[in-house]
């Protein structure tokens, strides 16, 4: 073999070398700039997960604070609420107690005698009275009144009322209640500021 023919054979075989080389180193430098373009995506998708996360978190958190806020002011209200019952049944109780027909006609007989005294009629009175005591009221008031009025005065019996009395002196056009719900009634307006101090 000649050496020019040699030189030629080194001269190719050094420049495929060096090509191979080159195109290896880019190849390389090509992969090298994806692997990194790809990491920073990862990085800013993990970073962006990783956000929403805590912002989720920060949410359900805000979420779960504010129904337990509620939940414990309607647990508040509620027992609130169940007190006034009780203490609505107390006075209820308490009232049928104090309202014996001995009470209702010592009532009854002073309402009366002031009304007939400023020359009311006794024939314009209605007295409304629990069923059950229709007949002792009856009986024991009228015991106790004068001659003057004894007659003419009108009692009936009402469902509506568990004790106490209601008073009609225009014949049964309006009453005045002294019943044992409009006595719980006026008491428990009295009563309910001092009762909501108390469960504040």
């Amino acid at each position: 073999m000649s050496a020019n023919l040699k030189d030629l054979l080194d001269k190719i075989n050094q420049d495929g070398i060096k090509q191979a080389e080159e195109n290896a180193r880019q190849i390389e430098s090509k992969a090298k700039a994806e692997a990194e373009k790809k990491l920073e995506e990862a990085k800013r998708l993990s970073d962006a997960i990783i956000q929403d996360a805590k912002v989720n978190a920060e949410k359900i958190k805000a979420s779960a604070e504010l129904s337990l806020r509620h939940a414990s002011r309607d647990l508040v209200l509620s027992l609130k609420d169940e007190i006034r019952k009780v203490f609505n049944k107390i006075i209820t109780a308490e009232i049928g107690k104090m309202m014996t027909h001995e009470e209702i006609s010592d009532i009854l007989k002073g309402l009366i005698e002031k009304y007939i005294d400023k020359n009311g009629q006794a024939s314009d009175i209605k007295v409304l009275v629990k069923k059950e005591d229709l007949e002792k009221i009856k009986h024991t008031f009228i015991g106790k009144l004068k001659e003057r009025v004894k007659d003419g005065i009108e009692f009936k019996p009402s469902p509506n009322i568990n004790a106490g009395f209601s008073i009609s002196f225009d014949k049964g056009k309006s009453y005045f209640d002294f019943n044992d719900e409009q006595l719980v009634e006026t008491l428990c307006v009295y009563l309910s500021p001092e009762l909501a101090k108390l469960i504040q």
